[in-house]
């Protein structure tokens, strides 16, 4: 048996791969408006007519949701990976801190050659200091948790109370965007960020990201995903407790968007941030409760194959979105975010089939076959049959 060898299907949690696969849905149809210039990162522009419709939609239902999702489910990876690693007799800190590394690399490259939204190289960064937490009780992470996470929303509810201007800087908001269009130069201006406002960026962050992980580590420690059928009661009022607080905050921000003609964002952020993780509460709790059901189980197992290949497929996203729109659009900046969405839905569509197809025939995707190369600091067998053999 070979003591890197992966897990076995039997042992997969499924339910943990379909949340993320879920997760990377939402991350995309975020990232794409910012990925081709259409909208910043960070929310700022401003929308009218139908993009306005689009826009406060995705601040309602999808915008800091998802993310907050995908980072709960890496704290969690990270239990998963330093209990069966820590059971397979290996050095614990110098293992997760080479899979770090190497994630930290692929970020950065992703960064610099693609585009400046990245999460890869933030969650790299803020996962070294997991490892000061993993021998913790997991009531003490949940502490540190909702202390972290309230921490950032204080911060969050000054900063867009006041003057203090905070979050991303906009490389590609200009009126007329092509992403390769004077690459090189591009590349050079996000190297110029990565190693400059980005490492502010990463700072300010530190308390929602690590909340975020300590949260999903704690999930891992108590065995969340495998006692929802326990704890369904439980779960049932945490659902609708996230639910009424949610609607709450939407007040607010259906009370800006009727009664301004033009929509912008930054002027609700702090609403959703806010209700990014409210409403990530609920999205994970019915994800889970669902999943209690075979039926359902069924409808939603095309999102498992995409979760079980989130680190390709969110690198692919980019990759098939910038070439193929600066390829093809001279002018990507005036693309209509329904058109964005559109698009989104049919290349998640594919990437179901493919990653389907793909899990057939191989143990991995071909990115967290790399990044396991990396961790371990060897060839790992790819091919199903290679797997059967070890």
């Amino acid at each position: 048996m070979n003591p890197a060898s992966p897990v076995s299907p039997k042992d997969r949690i499924t339910s943990i791969d379909t949340v993320r696969g879920i997760a990377i849905l939402g991350i995309f149809l975020v990232n794409f408006p910012a990925m081709l210039g259409i909208q910043p990162l960070d929310s700022r522009g401003y929308a009218q007519g139908t993009d306005a419709v689009f826009r406060f939609g995705y601040d309602l239902f999808i915008q800091t949701k998802f993310y907050s999702l995908f980072a709960f489910l890496f704290g969690l990876g990270f239990y998963l990976f330093m209990s069966r690693a820590e059971a397979k007799g290996y050095a614990l800190r110098a293992l997760f801190s080479m899979r770090l590394t190497v994630l930290f690399l692929i970020g950065c490259l992703h960064f610099l050659l693609l585009w400046y939204g990245d999460i890869l190289h933030m969650y790299a960064l803020v996962g070294f200091l997991l490892l000061l937490f993993y021998r913790q009780k997991a009531s003490a992470l949940l502490v540190w948790s909702i202390f972290l996470m309230g921490l950032f929303m204080l911060f969050i509810w000054f900063a867009f109370s006041s003057d203090v201007v905070l979050g991303q800087t906009v490389l590609l908001e200009a009126p007329w965007f092509n992403g390769l269009e004077d690459y090189a130069q591009k590349v050079s201006q996000r190297y110029e960020i990565l190693t400059g406002i980005q490492i502010l960026n990463v700072i300010i962050y530190i308390p929602e990201l690590l909340g975020l992980f300590l949260l999903g580590l704690c999930a891992g420690k108590v065995n969340f995903f495998q006692r929802v059928h326990e704890w369904k009661r439980g779960l049932r009022v945490t659902q609708i407790v996230s639910l009424v607080l949610t609607i709450l905050l939407f007040i607010p921000m259906f009370r800006y968007y009727f009664s301004h003609d033009v929509y912008v964002s930054e002027e609700i952020q702090k609403y959703i941030q806010m209700t990014g993780k409210t409403l990530a509460v609920f999205y994970l709790v019915s994800i889970v409760l669902l999943l209690e059901n075979k039926r359902w189980q069924e409808r939603l197992h095309g999102f498992t194959y995409v979760g079980r290949m989130a680190l390709t497929n969110y690198l692919s996203q980019t990759i098939i979105t910038v070439m193929l729109f600066s390829l093809f659009v001279p002018n990507t900046a005036g693309i209509p975010l329904w058109i964005g969405f559109i698009f989104c839905i049919t290349l998640y569509l594919l990437q179901i089939m493919f990653s389907k197809w793909w899990l057939s025939q191989y143990a991995f995707g071909p990115m967290e076959w790399l990044w396991r190369c990396g961790t371990y600091m060897q060839k790992q067998p790819l091919r199903l049959k290679e797997r059967s053999h070890d």
